[in-house]
């Protein structure tokens, strides 16, 4: 994957979130990637799917406050990390280990399946998709905004997306529709765990999901979530 640029950041929730969306090829298609930025309780930072900064991302980040944690959702959303980990040295890393197999630039701090982090970060709770080891994705679920993050779990492109990326995702099934992504379909290989995952899910309020590829969803984020898996096999 390659990234192209990474853009400044949007502000998302009043003084809580913010996103900034780059353009990365993989596969021989280009699509908009997010790295989205949490207030903690604390005041610092926590920053989600971490990508190589830009000088102009790091001055505004710098406006915001300090980073305390760099968090890597699955085991593909790993590349940009130890650059930004060099931009916050004091930032501690939380990663799965399948990402540092995939990356030996990559340094974790703490194993995301540690129960370290929801001791230290009690407003976020982490919530592992199971049966799904081709991607080993965690989703961060932020209780005071009551926003759900994931990286692959679901994307969707539409108009606003390169002609290529367009392109493959009319012959994908995935163009103005949320899906699970193509090269996740057939790698689900216990359909009964990512559905207890699926079912863990809706014991919370959620009120936007905010993934890597596609637009923030605010608009049943949760229906629209469960109905994409509901299409590959996965109830709840």
């Amino acid at each position: 994957m390659r990234a192209v640029q990474q853009a400044v950041l949007s502000e998302i929730v009043d003084g809580r979130i913010w996103a900034s969306e780059r353009s990365v090829w993989f596969s021989g298609v280009r699509l908009r990637a997010r790295t989205s930025v949490i207030r903690l309780d604390d005041g610092r930072l926590l920053v989600f799917s971490p990508a190589p900064p830009s000088d102009g991302w790091l001055r505004q980040v710098a406006d915001l406050g300090d980073v305390s944690w760099l968090v890597v959702p699955n085991c593909f959303h790993h590349l940009g990390t130890p650059v930004a980990a060099a931009a916050f040295p004091e930032a501690k890393i939380l990663a799965p280990r399948s990402a540092a197999a995939r990356n030996p630039d990559l340094r974790i701090d703490v194993e995301i399946h540690d129960p370290a982090f929801a001791a230290a970060v009690p407003e976020c709770a982490l919530l592992p998709l199971e049966g799904v080891p081709f991607l080993d994705e965690t989703l961060l679920y932020h209780r005071p905004t009551q926003t759900l993050f994931g990286a692959d779990v679901v994307l969707r492109a539409d108009e606003h997306d390169h002609w290529t990326w367009r392109f493959a995702a009319r012959v994908t099934g995935c163009y103005n529709r949320w899906s699970v992504p193509h090269d996740v379909r057939k790698k689900v290989v216990d359909k009964a765990a990512a559905s207890r995952s699926l079912r863990a899910l809706q014991t919370l309020p959620i009120k936007r999901l905010i993934v890597a590829h596609g637009e923030v969803i605010e608009s049943e984020p949760l229906a629209q979530l469960v109905e994409a898996w509901r299409r590959v096999g996965v109830e709840s």
